[in-house]
């Protein structure tokens, strides 16, 4: 069975509402001047949301419910977030398209040596290639993210990679964005990468997905939740995209850039192969 749940959990998003303004601009590097690509853009707590393309160019649409007094937040993987009133942005935005700046800021991910031929292997979060239940994705869920928990035992336990298995894309090109976010009071806290890591779907592509994460010296000592993130599918119209899932476990989920964080029981299939 296929099941539209994380479509349904993403796009309820009150696309009825009548759009009252429009803002357009683009992300730069405070430093270098150079766009910054895949900028998640959205007014906090609320459903508007998108993210920038790769030229750091990005479009929001701010409907009937939000104020001037709401604040819209960008932020990046390597960049400290920024936030501005909406009727701020909104007054800027009548000079001309908006330019936002963003200075980076690295975490210091622990660098840890260990001996392979002794290193221990285990699988977590939810491995799965059954087609019989998937969860899925449309055109409307830019910006949104989905994920599952991975549940660390033992100290300086390496992310070698990530796997997940596609049953169903309809798409001619998809980009997805991993995220790693520590655990915080049983919530997804910050996220713990400096650098982007981007997954790259092809044309109709379905089957098994392995993304290499041991270029990027991924390091973790508890709990941490790991992520797809949704930032762009060509064509942007209609389309679905089903990713194997488990009817057991739990899902956590973002309907958009800004969004709160939310918990569904059941399992988005991720699994990460790791090592200790």
């Amino acid at each position: 069975m296929k099941c539209s749940l994380f479509l349904l959990l993403f796009l309820c998003n009150g696309s009825a509402l009548f759009a009252q303004n429009r803002l357009k601009g683009v992300v730069i590097d405070t430093e270098s001047n150079k766009p910054v690509p895949y900028v998640s853009i959205g007014i906090i707590s609320q459903v508007d949301g998108t993210v920038s393309n790769v030229n750091g160019e990005f479009e929001i649409n701010l409907y009937a419910k939000i104020t001037d007094a709401d604040t819209m937040r960008f932020s990046s993987v390597g960049y400290q977030s920024k936030a501005f009133l909406a009727g701020d942005l909104k007054n800027k935005f009548k000079d001309g398209p908006l330019s936002i700046s963003l200075k980076r800021s690295v975490n210091q991910l622990k660098q840890v040596v260990i001996n392979s031929k002794h290193a221990t292997v285990k699988i977590l979060g939810y491995e799965t290639t059954s087609k019989l239940f998937g969860l899925g994705f449309g055109t409307n869920s830019i910006g949104s993210q989905g994920g599952v928990r991975l549940a660390v035992k033992h100290q300086n336990t390496n992310l070698e990679n990530l796997s997940f298995f596609i049953i169903q894309n309809s798409f001619e090109s998809l980009t997805f964005r991993v995220n790693i976010y520590e655990m915080k009071d049983g919530k997804p806290g910050n996220n713990i990468l400096n650098n982007n890591i981007i997954v790259k779907i092809g044309d109709k592509q379905s089957g098994k997905v392995t993304v290499d994460l041991s270029s990027y010296n991924i390091y973790v000592n508890k709990d941490v939740l790991i992520t797809l993130e949704w930032i762009e599918a060509k064509p942007s119209t209609n389309g679905t995209l089903d990713i194997a899932a488990v009817v057991f476990g739990s899902t956590y989920f973002r309907q958009a850039s800004q969004y709160l964080w939310k918990k569904k029981g059941t399992g988005l299939g991720l699994s990460v192969k790791t090592n200790y």
